[in-house]
């Protein structure tokens, strides 16, 4: 008996394995995980076999990663707001600043949308869990500094750094990095700067960054 239970499940698994292959072939990787996810929050009720266990902030961390890294082709603006506000709908999942951090990347060099999201969502969100005591605030605001990078626009940095020391949260020589490393991409792709008095933000940036060191 116990030898044919566990050849029934073994059977059960091949064919749970062969039905998620068969939702995911030949798809592009992005597509395939958010195929994943949509497996994941309609639970059981999804297929007849699949027993997948519900997203958590781990879950949509990696999933913002996954749509930042395919955004550094082109921004994600509208697409990355829907998984966070899916992620928020989803009980039990906390906006930590690593998972906020990959949110704001998928923006690209759209500086206006992700500071339409920080007003809107993102920030009151972050906010809320500062509060409790439950978030790296800094991560989060080091995703929008990447943004600007990205951008070209260490104005918008400049004014994000200020933000930060007001809300309690000190740019730090990583904040300064990650502008830095949003620029790397924006040189890499061949984007034009025509932002007056860059060099003078630039430099303003980096006394702000590392004033404390």
């Amino acid at each position: 008996n116990a030898a044919k239970r566990g050849s029934d499940r073994l059977v059960a698994e091949e064919l749970a394995n062969d039905e998620y292959i068969s939702l995911v072939d030949g798809k592009s990787c992005l597509d395939a995980t958010f195929v994943t996810l949509e497996l994941m929050r309609n639970g059981n009720q999804s297929t007849a076999l699949f027993q997948t266990p519900k997203p958590n902030s781990q879950t949509y961390c990696l999933i913002a990663s996954a749509l930042s890294r395919f955004g550094t082709s082109e921004p994600q603006p509208e697409q990355a707001l829907q998984l966070f506000r899916d992620a928020m709908n989803e009980g039990g999942v906390n906006p930590d600043g690593r998972f906020l951090n990959a949110i704001l990347r998928c923006f690209g060099d759209d500086v206006e949308a992700v500071l339409a999201a920080w007003k809107s969502d993102i920030g009151p969100a972050a906010a809320t869990q500062q509060k409790k005591g439950k978030i790296n605030l800094q991560q989060a605001y080091n995703g929008v500094l990447h943004v600007c990078g990205r951008a070209l626009r260490p104005d918008v940095a400049l004014r994000t750094a200020y933000a930060m020391n007001k809300a309690g949260v000190e740019p730090t020589e990583v904040t300064l990095n990650s502008y830095k490393s949003g620029k790397r991409v924006a040189m890499e792709k061949g984007i034009v700067d025509r932002l007056g008095l860059k060099n003078q933000y630039e430099t303003l940036l980096s006394v702000e960054c590392t004033k404390y060191n």
